[in-house]
């Protein structure tokens, strides 16, 4: 009689909560490539949006992803950090001079963000920054929720917030200076 009362449970539960029948949640860590390959997975996947608040970016691969991604018409908005987006070995100017809608920084200190959403649907956080370095050296983490509803929506507002507190028209003028200086 037991095992019947506890399915019957386990029934009512996944009923009134079927999020917890779906719910998916990975973790990697680096030095690896396991969280570069997620997340190339996740770009190449993405149908319609692709939302990314990072530190720093000059992964090679999720790069050409995400320039893939553009090429298909996945609307991608992508904020940086500018001190980062700076740095020699940044690719944030490659993405931007690519046609990639990218925003600077201009509200905080830093934007030490590092999370994605991938057409409202996954997101990933951690301290794994999209870099070359944190797949091959660094000791990071990162962690990948896909069909979790409410961690997604979450991201997904915060970096709306961040989007709105960084405007166009800063990040516009940091990018013509910053090619000014190049040529």
């Amino acid at each position: 009689m037991q095992p019947k009362i506890k399915m019957k449970k386990l029934i009512l539960l996944l009923v009134l909560f079927p999020c917890l029948a779906y719910a998916k949640v990975s973790v990697y860590f680096s030095p690896s490539t396991k969280c570069e390959q997620e997340i190339v997975e996740l770009i190449n996947q993405s149908q319609k949006s692709i939302d990314v608040a990072m530190y720093a970016i000059n992964n090679d691969e999720i790069v050409n992803a995400l320039k893939h991604a553009h090429d298909r018409g996945v609307k991608i908005r992508i904020l940086a950090d500018k001190l980062q987006a700076s740095s020699k070995y940044s690719k944030v100017t490659e993405l931007y001079l690519y046609g990639i809608n990218i925003r600077v920084h201009s509200k905080f200190k830093i934007e030490h963000n590092k999370f994605a959403i991938f057409d409202s649907l996954a997101a990933t956080s951690g301290s794994y920054n999209w870099t070359n370095p944190a797949s091959d050296k660094n000791s990071e983490n990162c962690i990948f929720f896909s069909e979790e509803q409410e961690t997604t929506v979450q991201y997904q507002n915060r970096f709306n917030y961040l989007w709105q507190q960084n405007t166009q028209k800063k990040s516009d003028l940091w990018f013509a200076k910053k090619l000014k200086s190049l040529s």
